[in-house]
């Protein structure tokens, strides 16, 4: 892991940014507006991997809110060659609301892992990264650096245990609380899982069969099966992908990296085809980093940003957290447990109103990490700061992506909205897991500022942990 730190006074770096104020000033109507999509592939003309590969995208979304023109344009006299597409501002790139749109869309598909519509996703977040300058970081895969791929399973007899637990849809269990345990309900299999991996997926397996009220299959040597043992009692339903990003730091600390990470999937459709869209689960998070990127990529042209930061947009999370414990099981070149100074992941945090967050600021052993302060510290530096930042959702802290990084003694900053108490806690939104988790819940409870301003949480708490001074190495005596 690189080297903790300690809190710094240094001032938060200042970029030029879209606030959420500015943003609440939109015309509530244009707002609340309906949405439409169209289907059919349209290339952004970005860099794209070879044709062949790509899944068949929609198109991309519709500019959300944009203000009417003032005059009318005069109509020409003569006719006039059509004008070369142009590239939208950075202001709509740097709105979540954006993003919240495209990939909550019906033609995704519910982005369950693996699917077409999750590899759609993909190759627009990819989009989107390169064209803000940003680096695919996964040198053990030249194809496409920016992904990293990993086959799901599940286990033979494992639809009994959903059968069991009550299934919501096909293929996945109704939830009656938020998030995964790791491996809850899909997992990965291959020769390089490390041994602590493969000891939590055979006791996965031992207690799904039970739950199934299936045999199960003994090890042929010793209390513990082998990868290739366990192949024989799963089935391999695809591939699915994680997405990353690199933005490389400037500053003498650039070799360290703050890992910002939310999950891309969903879950899908149900027995008869309808989505399960997923707009606030997890658009909203997938959405928020996507909007950070313009801005923090500016940052860095200035030279204002010190340490590197790697987005990872996770596949899977819905199976069990198996898109995140994959890219911790198979380091990356510079990206080692070692390299990184952090991580903050964003998950659930479009709906309620816009004056509240959850967060979740502790190790494994209960006791606040570097990111308490950090989080206090960021948000009094908003134009409007959130009144209330609830931390007693501690359940949840091992039930999300960033747990996968926990465990492996990580300072970890979870983001997170999807409880109903206002003053936290209490149950999760009515529409976890529902057809009804769409982008009209998030425009109803707060107009899409709750993403913008976690966006702008997002983008100070970055700066603070990019910028921040190190502690000084002991040395041996």
């Amino acid at each position: 892991m690189a080297s903790k730190i300690n809190d710094s006074s240094r001032p938060l770096t200042s970029v030029s940014r879209l606030s959420s104020q500015d943003a609440r000033t939109t015309d509530a109507k244009s707002r609340n507006r309906p949405l439409a999509f169209k289907d059919g592939f349209e290339s952004s003309g970005s860099t794209r991997p070879a044709p062949g590969q790509l899944p068949r995208l929609p198109a991309p979304p519709p500019i959300l809110g944009l203000p009417a023109p003032t005059t009318p344009t005069p109509a020409p006299t003569t006719p006039v060659p059509p004008e070369a597409p142009t590239e939208p501002p950075v202001s709509v790139d740097s709105d979540p609301m954006t993003h919240i749109e495209y990939l909550a869309s019906d033609a995704l598909q519910g982005r369950d892992s693996p699917s077409a519509g999750l590899d759609a996703a993909s190759v627009y977040v990819q989009a989107h990264a390169e064209k803000y300058g940003l680096v695919g970081p996964n040198i053990n895969n030249p194809e496409n650096p920016f992904q990293q791929k990993f086959n799901v399973y599940s286990w033979l007899g494992a639809d009994k245990a959903g059968e069991a637990a009550g299934a919501a849809h096909a293929g996945h269990a109704e939830h009656k609380q938020f998030g995964h345990t790791m491996f809850q309900e899909g997992f990965y299999l291959d020769e390089k899982m490390p041994k602590d991996t493969l000891k939590k997926l055979n006791q996965q397996y031992e207690q799904t069969m039970k739950a199934a009220g299936q045999s199960v299959v003994p090890a042929r040597a010793g209390k513990q099966r082998s990868v290739e043992e366990l192949k024989q009692v799963a089935a391999a339903t695809g591939q699915a992908v994680n997405t990353m990003a690199m933005l490389p730091g400037t500053g003498p600390h650039k070799d360290e990296v703050i890992v910002v990470m939310a999950h891309l999937d969903h879950v899908g459709v149900d027995r008869k085809g309808n989505p399960y869209n997923g707009a606030d689960d997890n658009a909203s998070g997938s959405a928020v980093l996507m909007a950070a990127v313009p801005e923090l990529a500016e940052a860095a042209k200035n030279g204002k940003l010190d340490r590197s930061v790697l987005f990872i947009w996770t596949g899977a999370e819905e199976k069990g957290l198996v898109g995140s414990q994959y890219f911790v099981d198979h380091p990356i070149p510079g990206l080692e447990l070692k390299n990184i100074a952090g991580v903050i992941n964003t998950d659930m945090v479009g709906r309620w109103d816009d004056q509240r967050l959850s967060v979740v600021d502790t190790n494994t052993k209960g006791q606040p990490n570097y990111f308490r302060d950090v989080v206090d510290q960021a948000n009094q530096q908003l134009a409007d700061p959130f009144d209330r930042i609830n931390r007693d959702i501690n359940v949840y802290r091992d039930r999300q992506d960033g747990a996968s990084f926990g465990r492996k003694g990580e300072d970890v900053l979870f983001l997170f909205e999807g409880l109903s108490n206002p003053e936290g806690g209490g149950d999760l939104i009515p529409e976890y897991h529902r057809q009804d988790d769409d982008i009209d819940k998030i425009i109803e409870d707060n107009g899409g500022n709750k993403p913008r301003r976690v966006k702008d949480l997002l983008l100070n708490v970055i700066n603070i942990a990019a910028n921040r001074t190190t502690e000084p190495q002991q040395q041996p005596k």
